[in-house]
């Protein structure tokens, strides 16, 4: 079965963001387009610390009204997608599904949510619930995991733009084409990681909602925020790496202390033998 234009196009747009504009697949060569993957890039260093507009208004999978305040007050995990989309829309919501599962340190609804907001004004209450089902997600995820319409207005235009998040629609392809990211708000709703699909582990989910965390750290995250502190968000490859400095730093610190302790022990058995002999 060929497929159509529309889809590549929009594969195309998603490899270039999974690997943070840099480059594809290692050996794979960027086949010529009239779309031009540099404009799904997200200025990071422009949108980070951003904070979306509270009152932005969307509907639920019941088609009830609420805002993005309302998801707020705790880290956040927002996912950019549309629900008529021919496929990489599933599997950029499937892959945050199965990096969670590998969080067990957090707990969804305790810890953390996620909020997918469909930016097509033509998703209905039905094609949400399509969406949702295909995607089988395992409870408690289900249970702290929302799934929304746009509201009355542009509000989910105005969040996108918001958090540097381009698309648009191709009317010969009758596709969006979009990157796929996972955006983690701290519990006030600022921005503070972007992370892309296919290029993102499970431990770069538990460090970005670590850093999410807005310094409330509870006695049971003690691990991940100690783990957090040797590693480092590497902007060029999109995802975190081992903070080197930090590790021979502390590493040097260590090792210092124990040889002045090592030293303090030497001393005080050599004056007690001087004592003996005298």
């Amino acid at each position: 079965m060929k497929l159509g234009l529309g889809y590549r196009l929009a594969v195309l747009a998603l490899a270039f963001a999974i690997q943070g504009g840099t480059a594809l697949a290692q050996g794979a060569k960027i086949v010529e387009s009239e779309v031009d993957p540099a404009i799904f890039r997200i200025d990071e260093e422009r949108f980070l610390g951003v904070k979306p507009d509270a009152a932005l208004k969307f509907r639920d999978d019941k088609g009830r009204l609420f805002t993005f305040g309302d998801m707020t007050g705790q880290p956040l995990i927002l996912v950019l997608s549309y629900y008529n989309c021919d496929g990489t829309c599933s599997v950029v919501n499937n892959d945050l599904a199965a990096q969670l599962q590998g969080v067990t340190r957090l707990a969804p609804g305790k810890d953390y949510r996620i909020l997918t907001v469909s930016f097509d004004p033509h998703d209905t209450v039905e094609t949400l619930r399509g969406f949702d089902a295909k995607l089988k997600l395992p409870e408690p995820l289900r249970a702290a995991w929302r799934f929304s319409l746009p509201g009355d207005d542009d509000d989910a235009g105005r969040l996108a733009r918001s958090v540097g998040f381009k698309y648009f629609w191709s009317p010969r392809d009758r596709t969006f084409l979009h990157p796929g990211v996972f955006i983690f708000l701290s519990g006030e709703g600022r921005v503070v990681r972007y992370l892309y699909s296919m290029n993102t582990k499970a431990l770069d989910v538990e460090l970005a909602l670590v850093d999410a965390i807005d310094n409330q750290i509870k006695p049971s995250q003690v691990v991940d925020y100690a783990l957090s502190m040797c590693y480092s968000y590497n902007y060029k490859e999109g995802r975190y790496t081992l903070n080197m400095a930090f590790i021979i730093g502390f590493g040097s610190l260590i090792f210092g202390v124990l040889a002045l302790f090592v030293s303090m022990l030497v001393y005080r058995r050599r004056v007690r033998q001087r004592e003996i002999k005298g």
